[in-house]
C-alpha cells in the first residue's frame, strides 16, 4: 500500500468486498450475517431493483449491530442518487463507470467513492477528482495483466477488480500477486442456486474459505 489513508486500510484489511442484493429483504439480511460470519467486514449493497431503496436502511440498522463492518452502496451513477444512500448511512459510493459530476459530488461530501473504470484514463480522471481507489471492470476482461500498467504510470491509485473475480486460489492468485488493494465479488460468491435453497451456511463457508486463501496469499508475499 502507498501512503494509506484510513479508508484505504479499511479496504486493504478487508481483502475482499462482497457484492449483493436480492428483492427479497429476508435474504440480503441473510447474506450480510453470512458475510460477516464468514469473516467480511466490507460490503457493497447495490442499487438494483426497485426495492433496493426500502432494503437498505434494514440492511443499515443490521450492519450497526455487527462491529466493525463498513458498509456502501453501488451501482450509483449519479450524484442524487449518491445523496439518497448516503443520507441512509453508506459509508463509500461505488460506480460501474466514472461519471465526473459524482466524483465532484462525493469529494464535497467527503464521502469515499470508487469509480468503474475501464481504461488509463479514465483512472487518472478519477484521480484528479479525488478517488483514491478504482474498481477496474469487467475485471474478465481487462485481466490481471492492466494493473501493473496502471501502477507504472498511476502509481498512487489503488485497484480493486469487479467482474469475473472467483472465490478459488487460482483466481485470487492472479490478482494479489498484480499488486491489488482487494478483490470484489458477487454472484462468484454468493451462487444463485445456494440462495435459492436458502443455504447460507454454505455461503458463509464459501466466505471464509476466499478470506483464508486471501491472507494465505498475502503471508506468501510479506
Amino acid at each position: 500500500m502507498r501512503n494509506p489513508t484510513p479508508f484505504i486500510k479499511k479496504m486493504h484489511a478487508g481483502g475482499m468486498m462482497p457484492i449483493f442484493f436480492h428483492p427479497d429483504e429476508q435474504v440480503c439480511l441473510d447474506l450480510l450475517h453470512a458475510a460477516y460470519e464468514g469473516g467480511v467486514r466490507v460490503i457493497e449493497m447495490v442499487n438494483r431493483g426497485k426495492e433496493a431503496k426500502s432494503i437498505f436502511p434494514k440492511i443499515r440498522a443490521a450492519a450497526d449491530k455487527l462491529p466493525g463492518i463498513y458498509l456502501g452502496a453501488g451501482t450509483i451513477y449519479h450524484p442524487f442518487e449518491a445523496e439518497e444512500y448516503i443520507d441512509m448511512g453508506a459509508e463509500f459510493i461505488v460506480a460501474p463507470v466514472m461519471n465526473p459530476k459524482l466524483g465532484e459530488y462525493c469529494a464535497k461530501v467527503d464521502v469515499p467513492w470508487i469509480p468503474g473504470c475501464g481504461t488509463v484514463t479514465e483512472i487518472f480522471f478519477a484521480q484528479e477528482l479525488g478517488a483514491e481507489l478504482a474498481k477496474i471492470y469487467p475485471a474478465n476482461v481487462l485481466t490481471p495483466d492492466f494493473v501493473p500498467a496502471v501502477q507504472a504510470v498511476l502509481p498512487k491509485m489503488e485497484v480493486i477488480p469487479t467482474g469475473g473475480v472467483e472465490p478459488t486460489a487460482e483466481s485470487l492468485k492472479k490478482w494479489f500477486d498484480v499488486g491489488v488493494l482487494c478483490v470484489g465479488m458477487g454472484s462468484q460468491l454468493f451462487r444463485k442456486d445456494l440462495i435459492a435453497k436458502g443455504a447460507f451456511d454454505q455461503i458463509k463457508e464459501s466466505v471464509t474459505q476466499a478470506m483464508e486463501i486471501i491472507a494465505s496469499i498475502r503471508a506468501g508475499k510479506s
